[in-house]
C-alpha cells in the first residue's frame, strides 16, 4: 500500500483535519527535551477517543505500519522521538477528566490530560495526585504513567506506579482492555496494571488512567545550606537513622546552586554553600509542622552553622522552592546539556557523588547535580563544551556514562530512576541489565506486540 493510501485510510478514522502531513507543521510533535536527533514521521494522527485509537492500531497492525505514541513531549530520554517509517499518534485530544470520586478517592482521566490541569481540578476539592512533577505544566498524565515518573514528593508517597489503580489500554491489534478494577486491593491473577506502568508505550497505548488521590496537607519547608559537603551527606544519614519523616528531601550541589543563583541574578556565597538541601514536611496542622521543624533544627545544628530559612506560608514556601525548581530553566539557559537520571541506595549517595565529581572533572566536563537525595535519585546535567566538535563531546559523554553506570550498578543502583530507557539509554540498558531479564522482557513484548509496531525505538534494539 502506498503512503498516500495509508494516510487516506487514517483520515477516514479521525478526519482530514486531524491528520498532519506537511513537514513544516511537524516540529511541535517530533521533539522532546532530550538531545536526540529529530526526524520526520510519515504523518501525525490526532485521535480524540479510545475507539479511534483502536481502529488506528488495528489498521497499522494489519498493514505492518509502525506507531510512535506521543504525550506532552516533556521527556529527556528520547522516548517519543520517531523516524520516517513511523506514524505519530498524538494523545493531545484525549484531554478529558472523566470522574473525581471523593469517597473511593480516585480520579479517572484520559491519557492526554495535562498533569497540572489534573492537579488544579483536584485542588478545588482539597485533593491531589501525590506527585509534584517538575514538568507538570507540559507532561500528560498518560506519559507520567508510561515512564512511572517520580518527583520530590516520592520520598513520602513513592512514584507514579504506587498510585495507578487501573488502566484502559489499546493493544497493538486494536483490542481494548481494562487492566483491573477501580479498587485498591486485587489478589486475582497477574498484575496487568503494573505491567503497563513504566513500559514506555511498547506494550499498548494507554488511553485512560485511574489514579489514587489523597487529601491536601499543610506544608512547611526548610532551606539548609552546608559549607561542607561531607557534613551534608552525614546529615542525610543521621536524618533517617533517628527516624525523621519528610515529604521531600532535595539536593543541589555547589555547581547547581551557583548556576541557579546566577540565573535568578542573586548573590551566591560559594564558601558558605558547597551544597544545599530542601526539607519539606506535611501535616494536618501548622503546629505539627512547627514541632517537626524544631526537631530538625536541633539535628541540623550538628552538621551546619549556616543560616537556615523556613517557609510556612504559601508565598514563603514558593520563594524557597524556586532555587531548587528553577534549576532546569537555569541549565537550559546556560547551554546544551545531556541529562542523566541515576538512582542508588541512599546510603551510597556520598560515594556516587564522589564518583560523579571524579569522572566529570577527569574528562573536563562541566556538570551540575540535582536530585531527590531522600530516595537516592540524582539528575546529572553535563554541558557541552562549545570549543569542541560534536563527535569529541559525544566520545567524552560515552566514556563518562559508561564509567558512571558501571559504578552505579556496582553499588546496587540503576541507570534510570524516573526518565526511562527511551532511545538514549538503550545501549547502556542492554549492557547493564541481566541477560535473563532482557530475555523475559523481550518475551513479554512479543506476547503483546508480536508484529513489533509500537514504540519500536524504545528500550530494545531488537526483539
Amino acid at each position: 500500500m502506498e503512503v498516500a493510501t495509508f494516510i487516506e485510510e487514517l483520515a477516514t478514522i479521525v478526519g482530514e483535519k486531524y491528520i498532519i502531513t506537511n513537514p513544516i507543521d511537524f516540529y511541535t510533535y517530533v521533539k522532546d527535551y532530550s538531545t536526540g536527533k529529530l526526524a520526520s514521521p510519515m504523518c501525525i494522527v490526532r485521535p480524540n477517543s479510545t475507539a479511534q485509537i483502536s481502529k488506528i492500531a488495528k489498521f497499522c497492525n494489519d498493514h505492518g505500519l509502525r506507531i510512535t505514541v506521543r504525550g506532552g513531549g516533556s521527556g529527556v530520554s528520547g522516548g517519543c522521538l520517531t523516524d520516517e517509517s513511523n506514524i505519530i499518534v498524538s494523545l493531545d485530544r484525549l484531554n478529558r477528566i472523566i470522574e473525581i470520586n471523593e469517597i473511593d478517592r480516585y480520579v479517572v482521566a484520559e491519557a492526554g490530560v495535562v498533569t497540572q490541569v489534573l492537579q488544579d481540578s483536584l485542588k478545588e476539592r482539597n485533593l491531589f495526585f501525590p506527585q509534584n512533577i517538575s514538568s507538570a505544566s507540559l507532561s500528560f498524565i498518560g506519559g507520567n504513567v508510561a515512564v512511572s515518573s517520580g518527583s520530590p514528593k516520592s520520598l513520602k508517597y513513592g512514584s507514579t506506579k504506587n498510585y495507578v489503580i487501573n488502566l484502559e489500554v489499546v493493544l497493538p491489534n486494536g483490542e481494548v482492555i481494562w487492566t483491573g478494577k477501580n479498587v485498591k486491593k486485587n489478589a486475582t491473577g497477574y498484575n496487568l496494571t503494573q505491567l503497563f506502568v513504566g513500559s514506555e508505550g511498547t506494550l499498548g497505548i494507554i488511553t485512560k488512567v485511574v489514579l489514587q488521590i489523597v487529601p491536601v496537607k499543610k506544608e512547611a519547608l526548610v532551606y539548609a545550606p552546608f559549607s561542607n559537603l561531607e557534613n551534608l551527606f552525614s546529615f542525610v544519614e543521621a536524618f533517617f537513622k533517628v527516624g525523621m519523616h519528610a515529604s521531600s528531601l532535595e539536593f543541589l550541589d555547589k555547581n547547581g546552586c551557583r548556576l541557579v543563583f546566577d540565573y535568578l541574578q542573586e548573590r551566591f556565597d560559594e564558601k558558605a554553600t558547597q551544597g544545599a538541601l530542601w526539607i519539606e514536611f506535611e501535616s494536618d496542622t501548622d503546629e505539627e509542622n512547627l514541632a517537626k521543624i524544631e526537631a530538625l533544627y536541633t539535628l541540623l545544628s550538628k552538621f551546619t552553622d549556616q543560616e537556615l530559612l523556613i517557609g510556612q506560608t504559601q508565598k514563603e514556601i514558593e520563594n524557597l522552592w524556586k532555587y531548587r525548581k528553577k534549576i532546569g530553566e537555569a541549565a537550559m539557559n546556560h547551554g546544551h546539556f545531556h541529562d542523566l537520571d541515576i538512582v542508588v541506595p541512599r546510603s551510597k549517595s556520598s560515594d556516587i557523588y564522589a564518583i560523579i565529581n571524579y569522572i566529570c572533572t577527569s574528562l573536563d566536563l562541566e556538570f551540575v547535580v540535582v536530585g531527590h537525595i531522600g530516595d537516592g535519585n540524582f539528575h546529572i546535567n553535563i554541558f557541552k563544551d562549545q570549543n569542541i566538535n560534536h563527535k569529541s563531546w559525544a566520545d567524552k559523554m560515552d566514556s563518562c556514562i559508561s564509567f558512571l553506570f558501571e559504578k552505579v550498578i556496582a553499588v546496587g543502583g540503576e541507570i534510570s530512576g524516573e526518565h526511562g530507557v527511551g532511545t538514549h539509554n538503550k545501549t547502556y540498558f542492554q549492557e547493564f541489565t541481566a541477560k535473563q531479564n532482557l530475555h523475559i522482557m523481550k518475551g513479554i513484548k512479543k506476547v503483546f506486540d508480536p508484529k513489533n509496531i509500537l514504540n519500536t525505538n524504545n528500550i530494545f534494539f531488537n526483539y
